[in-house]
């Protein structure tokens, strides 16, 4: 019963969305879904928040060369009594004492660390850059991963359903030509077991349609409409080693590149603790009643102080080594980058290649086998085929149309797999009509801040 219910509400859903009168669902392009997603997805969205992040290393870094300017304030109450030598009588020593101070400190030298630890933040940011193009690529290939698995899940369903429908009719004339002596029982149901087999392949396609519009909806972020099949591929390179050449530009490759010169910043930033650090220091202070014989007092210094590490636990050494073993680590991380972004390059472009020729293939199949069946129908009239010849002859045509839907899907998708392989697969490289997101433009705002609270990209 529960199996059924469910059954029925699948049933409802497919009808609802996937056979909706044109009139009344608009039209979806490919191009319009990837707008849709770009504005919209929430990767995305984290993503950029992820680089907003990274942008205030920066100033956090380029704070190392600035002063702390800070107020110091107390007060002290002191109670007591004492004797003088060669005195009988005791006299009071209370006092209240006051103070508030003004101090300022700079550092001049800290072992080259600020500059190093600058360094790293502005490569670090440029690395996110890239891994923020890097996430867009990824999000608009699901979203075009998405688009066309709606879409041929709704062409395969559309298929399955007049599949169903041809062998419905199939069926009643071979149960007519039953009716009057011409066909045997077992014909009858042969031509039954078919029509059960295509409506489970009907089942089975409005499952998937659901499915697929299940993940349409999750990563494209609205209800798909009537979808139109991707008809222009992008422009692609015309051979592998055009494809791997520009591989090398790949997003990934570059956030492996700077992540790379971060790392070796970590090593100046962990070496600088070793060697000596300089100090410009400035005070002034107001103490109100500092002894019992002085009314106030106004004092102010500047002074500079040199620290030279001799020995601190062992610790800034082990660090050194560690961001050592670091740079090692995103070195051979660049090196994978390299070898992945090659890798997919050419698998994007072997299945391109495979899914052009298998859709050549299938389309002449579609049309060898629709010549067949109509040929196989007539003999079938006059005594020549049987039943059963009609029947395999039915079922071939659909499954051959099937496959060149697949295959249609298949070429779309390598296409786009290929573009992000060679780091193509932007909004700026497709031409999408979108204003970019900028990726500098909360950086430069935020680089040289001195202070203050707001955020400057409008999150709560």
């Amino acid at each position: 019963m529960g199996i059924r219910a469910s059954s029925g509400a699948l049933f409802a859903l497919v009808a609802a969305v996937a056979l909706a009168s044109p009139a009344v669902v608009l039209a979806d392009d490919l191009r319009e879904a990837l707008v849709q997603t770009y504005l919209t997805n929430p990767r995305l969205e984290g993503g950029r928040a992820r680089l907003n992040a990274t942008d205030e290393l920066v100033p956090q870094a380029l704070s190392g060369w600035r002063p702390r300017v800070f107020i110091d304030a107390g007060a002290e109450a002191v109670r007591g009594q004492g004797r003088l030598l060669d005195a009988p009588d005791t006299i009071d020593s209370d006092r209240d004492t006051s103070r508030i101070g003004l101090n300022a400190r700079q550092n001049l030298y800290q072992g080259g660390g600020t500059v190093a630890a600058t360094n790293r933040a502005e490569n670090l940011v440029r690395a996110e850059r890239a891994n923020l193009l890097a996430l867009e690529q990824s999000v608009l290939l699901e979203a075009i991963d998405a688009y066309t698995a709606a879409w041929r899940d709704r062409a395969v369903l559309e298929l399955a359903l007049n599949n169903e429908t041809r062998l419905k009719r199939q069926l009643q004339a071979t149960r007519d030509r039953f009716q009057v002596g011409d066909l045997a029982r077992t014909d009858v149901a042969q031509a039954e077991a078919r029509l059960s087999r295509a409506r489970a392949d009907v089942e089975a396609a409005k499952a998937n349609l659901a499915s697929s519009y299940a993940f349409y909806e999750r990563v494209i972020g609205k209800k798909p409409g009537e979808l139109e099949q991707p008809k222009d591929l992008p422009p692609l390179p015309s051979s592998l080693a055009e494809a791997q050449a520009l591989a090398e530009t790949n997003p990934e490759v570059i956030q492996a590149t700077f992540a790379l010169s971060a790392a070796r910043d970590d090593v100046d930033v962990a070496r600088a603790d070793l060697l000596p650090s300089v100090d410009l220091s400035a005070d002034l202070a107001y103490v109100d009643e500092p002894t019992t014989s002085l009314e106030w007092q106004r004092q102010g210094s500047v002074g500079i102080n040199v620290t030279i590490p001799l020995y601190q636990g062992g610790g800034e050494y082990a660090r050194v080594r560690q961001n050592r073993q670091i740079v090692r680590q995103r070195r051979n991380d660049l090196e994978l980058a390299h070898r992945t972004v090659q890798e997919r390059a050419a698998s994007a472009y072997d299945q391109l290649l495979a899914a052009t020729a298998a859709i050549d293939a299938f389309r002449s199949e579609v049309r060898a086998n629709d010549i067949a069946l109509k040929g196989v129908e007539e003999e079938n009239l006059v005594g020549v085929r049987t039943v059963l010849d009609v029947l395999d002859a039915e079922q071939e045509l659909f499954e051959s149309q099937v496959n060149l839907v697949r295959a249609q899907r298949t070429e779309i998708t390598a296409a786009y797999q290929l573009k992000a392989a060679t780091g193509e697969l932007t909004v700026v490289d497709l031409e999408l009509p979108v204003e970019p997101y900028d990726a500098q433009a909360y950086y430069q705002r935020t680089r040289n801040r001195l202070f203050g609270l707001d955020d400057l990209a409008g999150a709560p």
